[in-house]
């Protein structure tokens, strides 16, 4: 926590802080701190940001990643110094790198690779990429953990979950929120993207999902070569999703590549339910090759999200309601989820929902905005004593990165006229007439099989019902010893205070608080 405060102010960002009326105050005690005291030199304010957030350690550079693509959010002076917290973080020396992959391989470098660039072509805030070519002319990269990452990220989360600790204590509403819980999703996903041997295993996973799509390229991993420090991977040539000025310039026409990142976003989500839930500019290129079929080249699929069968269908249900309009079908849904903690009034609700959701299903992307939407769905969330789960923690971060994506892409896309059928399609194939008669058809044998025992259990579902009123009364008759059992204990032990009570007030009366105490003690031993 020392640390936070003193980068705080280092870089003296309390006067980045918006009006507030205790502002002056905080910025007085930030001047008494010796550490700004020595300026911010030729420092702008985005610069700064990012300094501060690079010094912090890897939680808050992913933070400044999210906030890098919320234009509509911060200043573009901010977006644009923010954004270099992608792949402009300080490396560590190349030799250790070189020494790490050698350690990693059990064998000396030449043995596996032609050339080996010891300057990394990328730092970010877990590892760094450095350039190599394999003997058989295979062009990869090499992804190196950073050997020091893991206690600087322990250290991160502790002051995290300080701080969401006294979050709950001091903010009634919190819990609805519930940081604690939070942290402790966030602290198992991030320590999971330590392990690079999981980020691997998720690659190829995702890799084969979109195998020979037009949609979405992933670069094949080199098993056989990786481990939870370093993965081989071959290498991609692709333009940044964020560099518009080249995607125009390679003749790709941003509407069709911003309606196929919704695709790719549906189909992840809801027909492998499997997603990409790192997508900041950094991990999305775009392939030049097929200019008139533009596709997505995504890398770094550490943090991936999937979703329970039944948080899946709920989710669907309701963004279906949503692009048809169906409000009543939305609050059926968002009831029968079962996550409101009091009962909800569904007329006031359902109004409620309409004016939140409406003007925002009616907008384009660039008018669409996530972040104000779902802080109004949280206010909602308070007034119903409806609790959300946590974990739509990651499918909301995917959302605010597409919507970050969308917006520099095209911003006119309609999201809503480009999802709907993707959705509707996933919906019939789910709990259509014919998935329902699959699922019957998967069920049979098993049904088949247990056939013949069904008289039996039928004969013992009825005999267990005839003799239902015996065993309730053996039952009661049970509960009655029990308690006429504890009377006793009861009355003995009082008996036994009484007793104890009265024979140390007769030989010295003003004991008779020690004596009360030693009665009670004996006669809980008693009732023990």
């Amino acid at each position: 926590m020392l640390v936070v405060i003193h980068v705080i102010c280092r870089y003296r960002l309390i006067s980045l802080l918006p009006p507030h009326p205790t502002k002056g105050l905080l910025l007085i005690l930030q001047y008494l701190v010796p550490a700004s005291w020595l300026g911010t030199g030729h420092l702008s304010e985005g610069e700064r940001l990012q300094k501060a957030l690079e010094q912090l350690g890897p939680i808050f550079i992913k933070f400044g990643q999210l906030l890098a693509t919320r234009q509509d959010m911060l200043p573009p002076e901010w977006v644009a110094a923010l954004a270099r917290l992608q792949d402009q973080v300080a490396p560590f020396d190349g030799e250790q790198a070189r020494a790490l992959v050698e350690a990693s391989l059990h064998q000396p470098l030449d043995e596996v690779f032609r050339d080996f660039d010891s300057t990394p072509i990328a730092a970010a805030s877990v590892a760094q990429v450095h350039a190599a070519t394999l003997h058989n002319g295979q062009q990869v990269v090499a992804k190196v953990l950073r050997p020091t990452i893991r206690p600087v990220v322990e250290r991160d989360l502790k002051v995290m979950a300080f701080g969401a600790r006294w979050l709950e204590r001091l903010w009634r509403d919190a819990r609805y929120f519930r940081p604690v819980r939070v942290v402790q999703d966030y602290r198992e996903i991030l320590l999971g993207e330590l392990d690079l041997a999981a980020e691997a295993r998720n690659s190829e996973t995702m890799r084969r999902h979109f195998l020979f799509s037009p949609l979405l390229h992933i670069p094949a991993i080199h098993l056989e070569l990786s481990s939870p420090t370093v993965i081989i991977m071959d290498r991609i040539h692709g333009i940044p999703v964020n560099d518009i000025e080249r995607i125009k310039a390679a003749g790709i026409d941003p509407k069709v590549l911003a309606e196929r990142g919704v695709e790719i976003f549906f189909a992840q989500v809801f027909r492998f339910n499997f997603f990409h839930a790192d997508m900041h500019p950094g991990n999305i290129f775009v392939n030049p090759e097929h200019p008139e079929s533009p596709q997505y080249m995504a890398i770094d699929a550490a943090i991936a999200g999937r979703l329970s069968k039944d948080d899946l269908n709920i989710l669907g249900r309701m963004v279906l309601a949503v692009m048809r309009e169906d409000y009543s079908a939305l609050v059926d849904a968002v009831i029968r989820a079962g996550w409101n903690t009091a009962p909800i009034d569904r007329s006031r609700f359902e109004r409620a929902v309409i004016d939140i959701v409406e003007p925002v299903r009616s907008a384009q992307l660039d008018q669409l905005e996530f972040a104000p939407l779902v802080m109004k769905l949280f206010d909602m969330a308070r007034t119903y004593h409806i609790e959300m789960p946590v974990q739509y923690i990651l499918l909301m971060k995917t959302l605010v990165h597409i919507e970050g994506l969308g917006r520099s892409i095209y911003p006119q896309l309609d999201i809503w006229s480009t999802g709907r059928p993707l959705l509707e399609a996933w919906m019939l194939a789910e709990y259509g007439p014919s998935a329902t008669l699959k699922k019957l058809q998967n069920r049979l044998p098993e049904w088949s099989a247990q056939l013949p025992d069904m008289p039996d259990l039928l004969r013992d579902g009825l005999e267990s019902l005839r003799n239902l009123p015996y065993q309730q009364d053996r039952q009661e008759a049970r509960f009655e010893q029990q308690l006429v059992r504890h009377r006793q204990k009861l009355f003995a032990g009082l008996v036994a205070l009484g007793c104890a009570g009265a024979a140390l007030w007769l030989a010295n009366p003003y004991s008779w608080a020690l004596g009360g105490a030693a009665a009670i003690l004996g006669s809980w031993s008693w009732r023990r």
